[in-house]
């Protein structure tokens, strides 16, 4: 099955004071086009829809256009929201969306409600893309905790932890929900394939400027061991495209450069093939829209 992984679109950012809508919206006809030429059957946005919690009216319409257009060309598409979105306005009418195959998720209750593709193109078998928001520990690991409590499970992480809780804490107490509901649905219908959309700071990731601190001291890290067992896992929040643990476990990076500490890199996406055996492979394909960042230095009186 093909995907298209990209992430931290931040529709309504501007670089410096200059606004970028119009290179956003660029992007967003390259990566429909690109959605189109390719067949591609799954569009993942993995977080950071916006750049802030209230987006100006503009973003907010041109994110319903490239839903609308997207789902056009036949994809299915999931998106979460991001670390600089507000969770209760992205998954605003996620519920009825998720019936066209459109899933826009902000809610971490949810977490183990995946969007099922049951019929990919390539015969293999379906394929469950479960959706974890950005987790605000303070709050989401005590939501989590409670639904373990209510299920009766025994949780892969304790209550007994020591410190406050953190974002390791938080990813492994989402991921260990998904992989009880995908060995009950691997169970009720037969073998699945599994594709995770996160958004956090995986350890061991390149960082850039233009990213915002999730917290300090470190508990920001989730380790890459929290993310075994999936097909593939589609990350978003690091704005350079890298992969972890090869193509299984990947940043797709973002489509435009937004601080000066990007320079030179090449903004892309993620061309997935997800084959009928769960392996992966992947192309980063460049978006080639937008301005570059340059840095010219010199004396002040020759600038």
């Amino acid at each position: 099955m093909r995907i298209l992984h990209t992430s931290d679109w931040h529709l309504g950012r501007a670089f410096h004071g200059a606004s970028l809508l119009d290179e956003q919206a660029e992007m967003v006809d390259r990566v429909v086009a690109l959605a189109a030429e390719h067949r591609v059957e799954l569009v993942v946005i993995a977080g950071d829809l916006f750049d802030r919690a209230i987006p100006p009216a503009p973003a907010v319409d041109l994110l319903d256009d490239a839903l609308a257009r997207l789902h056009a060309t036949g994809a299915r598409v999931a998106a979460i929201s991001g670390n600089h979105d507000s969770a209760v306005r992205v998954r605003v009418n996620d519920r009825l969306l998720n019936e066209m195959g459109v899933a826009v998720r902000g809610q971490v209750g949810r977490v183990d409600e995946p969007l099922l593709i049951q019929h990919p193109a390539d015969g293999g078998p379906p394929v469950a893309v479960y959706l974890i928001p950005y987790l605000e520990p303070a709050v989401d690991v005590a939501v989590l905790r409670a639904m373990d409590d209510a299920d009766g499970v025994l949780r892969e992480v304790a209550d007994g932890e020591p410190g406050r809780p953190n974002h390791d804490i938080a990813m492994r107490l989402a991921t260990g929900r998904i992989r009880r509901h995908l060995a009950q649905r691997s169970t009720d219908l037969g073998p699945l394939r599994s594709v995770v959309v996160a958004h956090g700071f995986v350890a061991g990731g390149r960082v850039s400027d233009s990213e915002r601190d999730l917290s300090v001291g470190g508990s920001e890290r989730v380790a890459v061991d929290a993310f075994d067992g999936f097909d593939l896992v589609a990350l978003g929040h690091l704005h350079q495209p890298q992969e972890m643990a090869g193509a299984r476990l990947a940043y797709s990076g973002s489509p435009l450069p937004y601080s000066f500490s990007e320079e030179g890199n090449t903004k892309s996406v993620r061309l997935v093939e997800l084959a009928p055996d769960g392996t992966v492979e992947a192309e980063v394909v460049p978006l080639g829209v937008g301005r570059p960042v340059r840095t010219i230095t010199g004396a002040l009186q020759d600038l």
